[in-house]
C-alpha cells in the first residue's frame, strides 16, 4: 500500500498565509505518511512513539519536533496523546527571517535535511509557549480582511521559532540517553501533578540513588527533581487557568497546594508573575 501524502490544499485556505494550527485531542495511532508542507509538533499531554522507516522516538508532554516536507513518519503506542500541529507552507517558511537564520538553534532545529530533530522543553517553558500557540490558532483560523489576523498569526509563528531556537541553544546535546533513563520518573510526575512528591518516592520509581537522580535532573533541566515536579504542577495550573472553569483556590487544591499563599509564591517563582496576573494576560490575549 502506498503511503499517504498530505497536501496543502487540504489544510490551507488562504494563499497569502499558508499557516494552520490543528489540535489533536487525542492523537490516535497513524500509519506512515508524509506532507507537502512543514509540520512543527508540540506534545502537551500523554505519550506515544513517533516513528519513521528507520527509527522510533518516544514522545511525551514537552516534546517538540519538526518535520520537513517529504519525510515519512507515523504514531504508535499512543496513550492519551494530545498535541498541536503547526502546519507551515513551503513558501511561507522560505521567507526572509532576517537574523533568525543566524541562530545555531534555528539551523539545528529547523534546517536539518532528511531527519527529524527533537527538543524537550520544561514545564515552565511549555506554559509560556502554549498561549502563543493558542493565539496563533485563533488568528490563523480567523484571517478576516481588515482585522490584522494574518499579521498577528505570522508574528506568533516568528515568536515560536525564535523561542524554540533559543531554548535549543541552551540545552547540552548529550542529554538524549539521560532523558531516556529519566522517562519513567517523568511519566510518574506527570501522573501525579495533583500532589507534591517526595525524593524517596522519586528515587524508588527511578531506581537510582538520590545523588544520581539529582545529578541527572540538573544535567538535563538545571532543576532538582522536586523543582522539576513543581514546574509541572505550575504548568498544569496554567492550563487550568486557561480553561477558566475553576477559582484560584480550586486550582491550588487541584495541583496539590493546600495553602493558597504558598501556591501564589511558587507560581510567581516559576512564571515570574502571580496567578492573577497570568489570568489577566491570558484573558487579554483571547480578547
Amino acid at each position: 500500500m502506498a503511503n499517504t501524502i498530505l497536501t496543502g490544499n487540504t489544510f490551507f485556505f488562504e494563499p497569502d498565509l499558508q499557516l494552520r494550527v490543528v489540535k489533536r485531542d487525542p492523537e490516535i495511532p497513524y500509519r506512515l505518511h508524509s506532507h507537502e508542507f512543514y509540520e512543527l509538533v508540540f506534545v502537551i499531554g500523554g505519550n506515544g512513539i513517533n516513528f519513521t522507516q528507520s527509527e522510533e522516538q518516544p514522545i511525551r508532554e514537552g516534546t517538540v519536533f519538526f518535520i520537513s516536507p517529504g519525510i515519512e513518519h507515523g504514531y504508535r503506542n499512543t496513550e492519551n496523546l494530545v498535541l498541536y500541529n503547526v502546519l507551515i507552507g513551503k513558501n511561507l517558511f522560505a521567507k526572509n527571517f532576517l537574523d533568525l537564520s543566524e541562530l545555531p538553534g534555528f539551523q539545528s532545529l529547523f534546517c536539518k535535511i532528511g531527519s527529524i530533530p527533537y527538543l524537550q522543553v520544561n514545564p515552565s517553558q511549555q506554559a509560556e509557549l502554549i498561549p502563543t500557540l493558542q493565539l496563533m490558532k485563533t488568528e490563523a483560523d480567523d484571517q478576516l480582511i481588515g482585522t490584522g489576523s494574518k499579521t498577528m498569526a505570522y508574528s506568533c509563528l516568528l515568536i515560536l521559532l525564535v523561542s524554540l531556537s533559543r531554548i535549543y541553544d541552551e540545552i547540552p546535546r548529550d542529554n538524549n540517553q539521560v532523558v531516556r533513563r529519566l522517562s519513567g520518573v517523568i511519566d510518574f510526575m506527570e501522573r501525579n501533578r495533583n500532589r507534591p512528591l517526595t525524593t524517596k518516592e522519586l528515587t524508588q520509581v527511578a531506581n537510582m540513588s538520590t545523588s544520581t537522580l539529582n545529578r541527572y535532573f540538573q544535567h538535563c533541566t538545571a532543576l532538582s527533581p522536586i523543582e522539576f515536579h513543581t514546574h509541572k504542577r505550575i504548568a498544569y495550573a496554567c492550563s487550568l487557568i486557561q480553561e477558566g472553569n475553576l477559582s484560584m483556590s480550586e486550582i491550588a487544591q487541584a495541583t496539590g497546594f493546600s495553602d493558597a499563599n504558598y501556591f501564589s509564591r511558587q507560581f510567581r517563582k516559576v512564571m515570574g508573575m502571580s496567578p492573577k496576573q497570568y489570568q489577566r494576560i491570558w484573558t487579554n490575549k483571547l480578547n
